[in-house]
């Protein structure tokens, strides 16, 4: 790893784990203050609402992708006539797609409120246009988001500069997070809270635009467009389309199957969980992308592979550690979080919680070979994995979610996320017979042994705690025993990766005492 790579990736590492610690925090603070001031079906109905926008914004994901694989080489050779020219096209294509974001959330905002019935925190039916209205502040975000900001996003994204992205996205967080916690205080209505929050997005677009004005003042966004150099936009929305369902797939057939915005709040508490693990994850995650890709563009093979393998085998690791200490503390964290909230009863739902993190776990296995995809840039390749994964998450979701209905909505609503689990492993067996042939060069078996040896590992942490140890009752007994666990769990996963996966684990030390050093200097 050179020194340039390798100091872009501690920047990006440290400023995106800033950024994730600081998402996580202030995602945990939000939903209970939704609750408490405005109830949890209101909770529910932002739940749900916030995963069917995060779904439409899947416009842009496609074209992000593609934005970032076609500027990898022109960045490297620091062709700015080439860059200029994907530039304008990457402008044309977002605020076509914000007008297509803007079309669809309309159209939700008007269906919406005549499907999901809504009680406030009294138990009075909300209005449906007060429901409209919330759900076009919530929606305000994504608009600005299309329009603003994202073409200077994955600029400075694809030359390895992460790290201004992660600090503007923290500042707007932190704003939107005050708003949304001083607001209900003084007593504003949740509209005008939604509303507030949303337009703080604006911060972030003033901070990325005058960066990327400053640093790359050769780039002219209204150069001639290359429209070529985005001709895989389409096949990489698929891809991200997909995962960004997937994600938020037990929300929204949730919504569907029971219609039931208080049982979507418990469901939003336990994922929050999953959400924030994953936030860590992505520590590690952003700018592995354009380092990859950079590999890759350079022919350097050799180095790809070794690079590939050792962070497969750490991210492995850390889904082992992180949600095998999950599967102990989620139910306890929840109890706690919700405790004091008038229908806390509704909250302690074990086989959910149980549920939900298999189907982080399951969605996890593919995740590094879902980067290797974006890294190609072959998302063509893929379409029909990701066809077949919706389909099956859908039909399996639906079908248990509706044959458990008559059993009760809690009930229902766990068959889903065993449906979306159902997807997630079938996925997972789609890339291991592509991405080994067609992208790294790795066999296959090395891949799924260690997938496999990640699921053992985190039922080996998780067991015995569940069986013999009873949870905390107080989040400070909580917090230690959190501490003690994660301790645990690294024992059990680093013991289990020396005995089965060892050069693995000494180049991924070599690297860390290489990274160290760089710091030190």
């Amino acid at each position: 790893m050179s020194t340039t790579r390798t100091a872009r990736f501690v920047q990006n590492t440290l400023s995106t784990a800033l950024y994730q610690l600081t998402a996580m925090v202030m995602g945990f603070i939000t939903p209970r203050l939704m609750i408490l001031y405005y109830g949890s079906e209101i909770n529910g109905l932002i739940v749900s609402v916030t995963e069917f926008l995060t779904y439409f914004k899947m416009l842009e994901a496609g074209l992000a992708a593609s934005v970032n694989v076609a500027l990898y080489e022109p960045l490297a050779r620091r062709d700015h006539q080439a860059v200029s020219g994907i530039a304008s096209a990457a402008r044309l294509f977002y605020n076509a797609a914000g007008w297509m974001f803007t079309g669809l959330t309309v159209a939700f905002t008007i269906a919406y409120p005549f499907f999901v019935p809504v009680r406030d925190l009294n138990g009075l039916p909300v209005s449906h246009l007060s429901v409209m209205v919330l759900i076009l502040a919530m929606g305000l975000s994504g608009m600005l988001e299309f329009f603003t900001m994202a073409r200077y996003r994955v600029l400075i994204a694809a030359d390895q500069r992460t790290y201004v992205v992660s600090l503007a996205s923290m500042s707007s967080l932190m704003l939107s997070t005050a708003l949304i916690v001083v607001l209900p205080y003084l007593g504003m209505d949740v509209i005008v809270v939604r509303l507030a929050a949303s337009l703080t997005i604006l911060v972030r677009s003033v901070l990325l635009s005058r960066y990327a004005k400053k640093h790359y003042p050769y780039v002219d966004p209204h150069a001639p467009p290359n429209r070529a150099a985005l001709s895989t936009r389409w096949d990489a929305l698929s891809v991200e389309l997909t995962n960004v369902f997937q994600q938020g797939a037990g929300a929204i057939l949730g919504t569907v199957v029971t219609r039931d915005a208080g049982l979507l709040s418990v469901y939003g508490v336990y994922h929050m969980v999953t959400v924030g693990l994953w936030g860590i994850l992505k520590m590690g995650t952003t700018g592995i992308n354009s380092i990859f890709g950079n590999l890759l563009v350079s022919g350097r093979k050799t180095a790809f592979q070794r690079a590939y393998r050792d962070f497969e085998c750490l991210y492995y690791m850390l889904v082992s550690i992180l949600f095998g200490a999950a599967a102990v503390l989620i139910v306890p964290f929840v109890t706690l979080y919700t405790h004091g909230v008038t229908d806390a009863a509704n909250y302690d739902a074990p086989l959910l919680g149980m549920l939900i993190i298999a189907e982080a776990v399951t969605n996890h296995a593919k995740m590094p070979m879902d980067l290797m995809i974006t890294t190609s840039g072959k998302f063509r390749e893929v379409r029909s994995h990701c066809f077949w994964q919706i389909a099956l998450t859908v039909v399996c979701g639906t079908g248990l979610g509706l044959l458990l209905m008559p059993y009760g909505t809690m009930r229902a609503l766990c068959g889903i996320v065993a449906g979306v689990c159902v997807g997630n492993l079938a996925r997972t067996v789609f890339q291991l017979r592509f991405i080994p042939k067609e992208v790294t060069g790795i066999a296959w078996q090395k891949t799924a042994w260690r997938i496999a040896r990640m699921f053992v590992t985190t039922v080996l942490i998780a067991a015995p705690c569940l069986l013999l140890v009873d949870p905390p009752q107080r989040f400070f007994s909580w917090a230690m025993y959190g501490v003690m666990l994660v301790l645990y769990a690294s024992a059990v996963t680093l013991a289990v990766t020396w005995l089965f996966d060892r050069k693995a684990l000494r180049s991924l030390l070599e690297r860390l005492t290489f990274m160290l050093r760089h710091i030190g200097r």
